[in-house]
């Protein structure tokens, strides 16, 4: 059943350095002495303190500060506005959010008998007006650049503002009667954030979600493409299958659809939350430690270490600019820390090559315990093999040696066994639990090597749901293994018992599990009273709470 509501998809992708440094200087914030009451009948406003004019793209409180969208060296202030009542917008519990906040910050006007008309649609004309007031774009008093738009039209000064800014493009005609539809939206919104600065070249997004994103015209495809790999938001319908099961929804954009006034104000809505996310400034909290925190860097599995310590130190920490977007992975991030591109880095052991490396370029690491983590292997939940031995586990994966699941107590079917790349962090674990200097298999790596930490998960899940009569192994980090499967959903697999000891925060923790390894902060061993400030800092109380917040077991 498609339903009737709009659903806005928003994406997790992330703006570059450079604009977030920019919205530093245009996104204005202003302490807030109250938060934001839903249920309250007035909406918070953006004003500009000098003029005491409304800005749209504004929002808050939120987390105790509002922000505003306010070029120039302005400051802003915030009032509270009564919506306006429209005669068929029904005010019990505030009447539609999304109306009233676009109704009070004056982007929407009603009708002569005091009605808003939620599915009436929008023309091309009208979308101009609404536009131009959502970005406080004043209209231009000026000679028509259309053949169907008189100069002395209503609309004219709205279409001519919006042509100036790039939003529309000058052609014979403008076609003002027309309906708007949702991928001509989306080519005016690309467009003005474009002109405000707020479009960045962020790849190419994945469509794949969409059932109909063919049917988007060729004129609006970047546009659909630069807005979410932006993480702005579109128009699109949901369409659930099963009220139970969310896994068969289905997602259309229906790009030649008209819009609605009601589907305008939900957009604009969004639009202003997910701007503000995108680019809020980041606001240091009275309770963040007084040491700076150097440049941080690591594995892929210890990425909500660093979150959470931002996290601790700014309001809207992700768009600092010393935040790192993403860490650079176990070994690439020991040879950032070894080439003095970074500070500390949270990683687990290192490899050889990663030792030789530190060698070579003349640098002592030090290695600053800061949590447990343990080396874990997993294989289907139906499989009855439940223990396995390191010898075993060398046979597997050096040798290639055990093929079948009932040489190891297990159902009569065939092992096969997947892998991590070398430069993994978790191959430096099998290296140091595992391999004793020699390699893995030739063959396990040339068939079932996974490159990416959580693909390995997926990947044995997947075969062994789609091999009957087979079951895959596969190995990970205890700590990461439950994290992700928590993003994932719940993961056919089971952890095995090493040695007869199943692998536990407890058995982790007292050191009786076998592959027992820490999770370290490590820096160059010099001297560096900022990095070792912070060092410092990581193994006193605020550092155990930053390990528990990122889920990982404490070390005492």
């Amino acid at each position: 059943m498609k339903k009737a509501r709009i659903f806005i998809t928003m994406t997790a992708a992330v703006l570059s350095i450079s604009t977030a440094a920019q919205a530093r200087d245009m996104l204005k914030y202003v302490k807030s002495e109250e938060e934001y009451d839903y249920g309250s009948e007035y909406v918070y406003v953006a004003c500009d303190k000098a003029t005491g004019g409304i800005i749209p793209l504004s929002i808050g409180p939120l987390d105790g500060y509002s922000y505003a969208y306010l070029p120039g060296d302005g400051e802003i202030e915030i009032k509270k506005i009564k919506p306006i009542e429209f005669s068929d917008i029904s005010m019990e519990w505030g009447g539609e959010l999304s109306i009233n906040e676009l109704s009070a910050r004056g982007v929407f006007s009603g009708f002569e008998d005091g009605s808003f008309q939620k599915e009436r649609l929008l023309t091309r004309a009208e979308m101009a007006a609404v536009f131009s007031r959502m970005f406080s774009i004043a209209p231009v008093d000026t000679v028509s650049y259309f053949s169907d738009v008189p100069t002395s039209d209503w609309c004219n000064g709205y279409i001519t503002a919006l042509v100036d800014k790039g939003v529309f493009k000058k052609d014979d005609n403008f076609n003002p009667d027309e309906i708007i539809t949702r991928e001509q939206l989306t080519a005016m919104t690309c467009r003005m954030l474009s002109d405000m600065g707020y479009i960045e070249e962020n790849g190419e997004f994945d469509f794949s979600m969409y059932q109909d994103f063919d049917d988007v015209s060729d004129y609006a495809i970047e546009s659909y493409n630069a807005l979410l790999s932006n993480n702005y938001n579109v128009i699109s319908d949901l369409q659930e299958n099963d009220f139970m099961d969310t896994a068969d929804d289905e997602l259309y954009l229906i790009p030649q659809k008209g819009v609605s006034r009601y589907e305008c104000a939900e957009f604009l809505y969004y639009l202003i939350r997910s701007f503000t996310a995108n680019n809020a400034p980041p606001i240091r909290l009275d309770t963040a430690p007084d040491v700076d925190i150097p440049v941080l860097d690591g594995s892929t599995s210890t990425y909500s270490i660093t979150e959470n310590i931002y996290r601790q130190y700014y309001l809207n920490y992700n768009n600092s600019p010393d935040f790192p977007k993403v860490h650079s992975k176990t070994s690439n991030s020991y040879k950032r820390l070894i080439d003095k591109e970074v500070d500390m880095i949270f990683v687990p052991d290192p490899s050889e090559d990663i030792n030789n490396y530190a060698a070579e370029k003349g640098v002592t690491l030090k290695y600053i315990p800061i949590a447990y983590e343990a080396m874990i292997f997993f294989t289907s939940d139906q499989n009855k093999a439940d223990n396995i031995t390191t010898q075993q586990l060398q046979s597997i994966y050096i040798d290639n040696g055990i093929n079948n699941w009932k040489d190891i107590g297990g159902d009569d079917a065939e092992l096969v066994a997947y892998c991590r790349n070398n430069d993994s962090g978790s191959h430096a674990q099998m290296e140091k639990f595992i391999l004793n200097g020699s390699e893995i298999n030739e063959e396990i790596r040339k068939e079932h090597t996974s490159w990416l930490m959580s693909s390995i998960l997926t990947e044995v899940d997947d075969f062994n749901k789609q091999n009957p009569g087979k079951y895959a192994i596969g190995y990970s980090l205890y700590y990461y293994y439950f994290q992700n499967e928590s993003i994932l959903g719940p993961l056919n697999l089971k952890l095995l018992n090493i040695d007869g000891i199943a692998p536990s925060e407890q058995t982790i923790a007292d050191g009786t599990y076998p592959y027992t390894t820490n999770y370290y902060a490590i820096i160059r061993d010099e001297d560096n009273p900022k990095v070792a400030a912070f060092a410092e800092l990581m193994q006193g109380d605020f550092g155990k709470e930053i390990i528990q917040m990122s889920g990982y077991g404490v070390i005492q």
